[in-house]
């Protein structure tokens, strides 16, 4: 899936070479320091292995902490991830942070 994302977003950039990109996540299977939701990810070895094959920039943004587990199905509620305000600040902010990268002056 993540091959996928930045297939389509080189796709996209052919077209409109100014876009931004962000993988807005739920949860992580990624590796790396994504699931412990911090400001400026590095990732795992294997995700910017993969990245260092596509011209992206390409921005993860996670919500819950912990790695995602294909055993414990999201829908149900004993398997449910607290969902905390501060993931959704900081997820708030780096949008912001992004928008206002991505949005040229007027003159």
């Amino acid at each position: 899936m993540f091959k996928r994302i930045l297939v389509g977003a080189t796709l996209l950039k052919t077209i409109y070479p100014d876009l931004k990109f962000v993988l807005f996540q739920l949860e992580s299977m990624l590796g790396g320091d994504y699931s412990i939701l911090s400001q400026h990810p590095k990732g795992s070895p294997a995700s910017r292995t993969i990245m260092s094959h596509f011209d992206i920039d390409l921005s993860i943004i996670t919500l819950l902490e912990g790695e995602r587990d294909v055993k414990h199905p999201i829908h149900r509620s004993d398997c449910y991830k607290p969902l905390h305000i501060e993931s959704i600040r900081n997820a708030a902010q780096q949008f912001e942070m992004l928008l206002n990268t991505a949005i040229a002056p007027v003159r």
